[in-house]
């Protein structure tokens, strides 16, 4: 009975001491700031693909702590010395490892030193990705999204569009008295870029760098501006360049409650369309003619990492950005899986070549057809759109109105 009552405390000692003894080896944090400007099909605020990410990419890497963040609050295209990119790329405790960014501003990052150069294996990406993160020959980026401007429209007619006259025509005559186009032109970096885009449809043997510098060029204008007058029913007033379009979902609303013949914008619109009115059949879907001609401009989204992560730091980082390179995690982004199953897809088009050769994007009616439409795309440029894009858009607002 004495030697019972003297053995229990021993074992409960040892058995205290053994859970308090702290893991010898902790695992390493890895931060990752991942483009919010994505659908959030879950209805989460993205929660469910946080996790989802980073359950995936801890079972293969158990030494490392990941924590990925979507947070639509920060603004990733603030360049600003202190600002938001300048703190995620910095060295304070708030910092991110790999933070996900527009190309658009890839030379503007390089050239301030806030990221480094990566390996990039050749073949793996669209070749405008490939393009699009290449600086005086060195890669600064692992690409992950493309997106392009597409039109969207009930009639099968709209695919013997070639440029902006032929576009607005088959829209005007799709069902005549309804506006043409809902899209939105408003912004600083969106009516800017609609211009390289039919400047590409322009001048398709040239570099889209060319376009960034003024004077505009009047073949482009003209032919643009026919686009952007089709969005107007009423003399002087232009709902798609007065901001009317330029919030939340609103010409999505209007093409999906048969308010416009026809949709432009990004690909991943079309889950607004649909979640406006599920019911509506997938619609026609071609690369937007906004010039003279048609050949597709891509914007296109990568990683980064901070140039102040080296070592093991990088390592983690690079095998982090590997894991969001391969094609099952953009078929898990691509297609909802994150959310409960028959979450709608989120239609984002996607860098890496193979994902479109797997299934379920190989039997896909919709990503089939944007594959094609992606064939011989180039990339806008990676330098010098972030500071010229203001006096790009005050000449285009002076012509265009």
């Amino acid at each position: 009975m004495s030697w019972r009552v003297l053995i229990i405390p021993a074992v409960l000692v040892l058995s205290a001491c053994s859970e308090s003894d702290p893991d010898p080896t902790p695992r390493r944090p890895l931060k990752a700031v991942l483009f919010p400007y994505i659908p959030d099909s879950a209805g989460d605020t993205f929660a469910s693909l946080e996790q989802r990410l980073e359950a995936d990419f801890e079972r293969a890497h158990p030494d490392i702590d990941l924590d990925v963040v979507f947070d639509a609050n920060l603004d990733v295209y603030d360049l600003d010395e202190g600002g938001t990119l300048n703190q995620l790329l910095g060295a304070d405790a708030g910092a991110a490892q790999v933070v996900e960014v527009d190309t658009l501003l890839l030379g503007s990052l390089a050239a301030k030193g806030w990221i480094q150069p990566v390996s990039l294996e050749a073949g793996v990406v669209h070749p405008a990705a490939e393009e699009a993160v290449r600086i005086a020959g060195e890669n600064y980026g692992v690409p992950t999204y493309l997106c392009t401007n597409v039109v969207y429209s009930r009639t099968s007619n709209i695919r013997s569009a070639t440029d902006s006259a032929s576009l607005v025509r088959i829209l005007r005559e799709a069902a005549p008295g309804k506006r043409p186009l809902a899209t939105n032109f408003d912004g600083s970096w969106t009516l800017p870029s609609s211009y390289i885009d039919a400047w590409a449809d322009t001048h398709p043997g040239d570099a889209l760098a060319s376009a960034i510098s003024l004077p505009l060029d009047s073949p482009t204008v003209g032919a643009f501006a026919e686009v952007v007058d089709s969005c107007s029913l009423e003399a002087g007033v232009n709902p798609c360049l007065d901001g009317t379009y330029a919030d939340n979902s609103v010409a999505e609303e209007a093409f999906a409650a048969e308010q416009a013949n026809g949709f432009m914008g990004y690909t991943e619109r079309l889950f607004y369309i649909l979640k406006a009115n599920p019911s509506m059949p997938l619609p026609e879907v071609i690369s937007v003619p906004l010039g003279t001609g048609s050949a597709p401009a891509v914007f296109v989204d990568a990683l980064v990492l901070n140039a102040s992560c080296t070592g093991t730091c990088a390592e983690d980082a690079r095998a982090f950005t590997s894991f969001m390179q391969a094609p099952e995690t953009r078929s898990l982004i691509a297609f909802s899986e994150d959310g409960p199953e028959g979450t709608r897809p989120r239609y984002l088009l996607q860098a890496n070549r193979a994902f479109y050769q797997r299934e379920p994007a190989r039997s896909d009616p919709m990503y089939q057809q944007y594959e094609a439409i992606l064939s011989g795309a180039r990339p806008y440029p990676n330098q010098h759109f972030p500071e010229n894009r203001k006096a790009l858009q005050a000449a285009l607002l002076e012509d265009l109105q």
